[in-house]
C-alpha cells in the first residue's frame, strides 16, 4: 500500500535549527511479511489518499477520518496509523502523533521513518529523553552509506545542544565524521554548537569550512550571522542574514532571527517591516505573526496587534506553541494596555484550558490568574 507521506510532506514552523521536516515512509525498509490487507481497509486507506490529492480545506479531516475508519477495519495496516500520526503532527497534537507512532512501530517494527517521525513529535512536546532515544535508535539502524545518517545526526546533535548538553553533542558530530564523513550541515551544526560553547573562534573555522562545502546553504550564513551578533558585529549580521535571504527567498528564519534582534533592541519599526515581508510570503508562519503582533504593540498600534493573535488563534493548530504564544500575548495586551479586565482574565483561562502543558509561559498564567481571581 502507497502511504500518505509519499503525498504529504509536513512543513515545520519557522525557527532555524529547532525545525524539521516529518519526511514519508517511503525510504528503504526491511521486508516483512504480513497477512492480507482486508478489503474494507484497503478501501477506505484508498480513499484518505483520494481525498489528499483532491485537496482542499476539508482533506486533512477526510483523510483523517479515513484512515480512522481503515485502521477500525484493520489495525495491521501501519501505513494508515503513520499517517494518522502525520495527520496529528501537523495539526500540532504531539501526544496523539506519537500514540498513532507507537500503534505504527508495533505493526512494523524498527522502520527508521517511523523513529524519526516520533523523535520529531517527542522534541516538540517536550520529552526530550524519548527524543534522545529515537534519533540514537535511528542512527543505530541506519547503514554508513545512508544519505539520512548526517541529518539525522545533526538533529541528535541540535537536541543535545538545545538541552546544553555540548559535549554529548560535539560527541555525535564526531562520531559522525568518523563514520560517514561531513557535509555542510554537520559543519553548521558544529558551528552553533561552538557558538552556544563561546568558543567562537571555532565556529567561526567550522562554518568556513560549511561554506567551502556549500557556500550557497542559506542556513550556514545564517549560522554566520549570530557568530556576527556575538562577535558584537551587529552590521556584519544584518549583512549575513540578507545574504542568507537572497540565497533562498523561502528560507525565512535568517529574516525571522534579523526580526527578533530589532525587537530585542526596541526597534519595533524595523522588526515590523522584516516581519510583514515574512507574513506576506508564508500566510501560515504563525510564529512571525506573534513576533508581529509584539513589534505592534511596541509601536502602540494595539488593534492591529490583537488582530495579529487573534488569527493565530484562530488558525494555528490548536495544542501548537505558537497559538500558546498568541493566547498569552493577548490576555497581556487586553490586562497591561486596552484596560480590559474580564477579557485578559478570559484569556488566561483560555490559555491554562488549552495551551500545552509545557509551554514556557504556563507557570506564569497560573500564578497571574491566581492574583487575579480568574474563577
Amino acid at each position: 500500500m502507497r502511504s500518505l507521506a509519499f503525498i504529504l510532506l509536513i512543513g515545520a514552523a519557522c525557527g532555524g535549527a529547532g525545525t524539521r521536516t516529518v519526511q514519508g515512509s517511503g525510504g528503504p525498509e526491511r521486508k516483512q511479511k504480513r497477512d492480507p490487507i482486508k478489503p474494507e481497509a484497503r478501501k477506505e486507506f484508498e480513499s484518505a489518499m483520494r481525498a489528499v490529492r483532491l485537496g482542499g480545506p476539508e482533506a486533512a479531516d477526510t483523510a483523517r477520518g479515513r484512515l480512522h475508519a481503515a485502521v477500525k477495519a484493520d489495525g495491521s495496516v501501519w501505513e494508515a496509523w503513520y499517517d494518522l500520526g502525520v495527520l496529528a503532527w501537523k495539526q500540532g497534537d504531539d501526544d496523539e502523533a506519537i500514540e498513532d507512532f507507537n500503534q505504527a512501530l508495533a505493526k512494523n517494527h524498527d522502520h527508521t521513518p517511523i523513529v524519526l517521525a516520533r523523535a520529531e513529535a517527542h522534541r516538540r512536546a517536550g520529552h526530550k529523553k524519548d527524543a534522545r532515544a529515537d534519533y540514537e535508535a535511528a542512527l543505530k539502524a541506519m547503514e554508513e552509506e545512508d544519505p539520512n545518517r548526517k541529518d539525522t545526526a545533526a538533529r541528535l546533535a541540535s537536541l543535545l545542544r538545545d538541552g546544553g548538553d555540548f559535549d554529548d553533542a560535539v560527541s555525535v558530530i564526531r562520531d559522525t565524521v568518523r563514520v560517514s564523513g561531513a557535509n555542510a550541515k554537520i559543519y553548521t551544526e558544529l558551528g552553533q554548537i561552538y557558538i552556544a560553547r563561546k568558543q567562537l573562534d571555532l565556529a567561526q573555522l567550522v562554518l568556513a569550512k560549511a561554506v567551502g562545502l556549500d557556500a550557497n546553504d542559506p542556513a550556514i550564513w545564517n549560522a554566520l550571522a549570530i557568530l556576527s551578533l556575538r562577535q558584537g558585529k551587529a552590521q556584519e549580521a544584518f549583512e549575513r542574514f540578507d545574504k542568507a535571504v537572497s540565497l533562498d527567498a523561502s528560507y525565512l528564519d535568517a529574516r525571522f532571527n534579523k526580526a527578533s534582534v530589532l525587537l530585542d533592541a526596541g526597534d519595533y519599526a524595523r522588526a515590523k517591516a522584516e516581519l510583514s515581508a515574512i507574513v506576506q510570503r508564508n500566510k501560515e508562519d504563525y510564529a512571525a505573526y506573534v513576533a508581529l503582533g509584539v513589534a505592534q504593540r511596541g509601536l502602540k498600534e494595539f488593534p492591529e496587534a490583537k488582530k495579529s493573535w487573534e488569527l493565530v488563534i484562530k488558525e494555528a493548530p490548536k495544542r501548537s506553541t505558537t497559538r500558546a504564544d498568541a493566547m498569552w500575548n493577548l490576555s497581556g495586551l487586553k490586562l497591561d494596555f486596552l484596560n480590559d479586565q474580564d477579557g485578559g482574565k478570559a484569556d488566561l483561562v483560555r490559555y491554562l484550558q488549552e495551551a500545552p502543558s509545557s509551554h514556557a509561559k504556563r507557570q506564569d498564567a497560573e500564578d497571574k490568574c491566581r492574583y487575579l481571581k480568574c474563577s
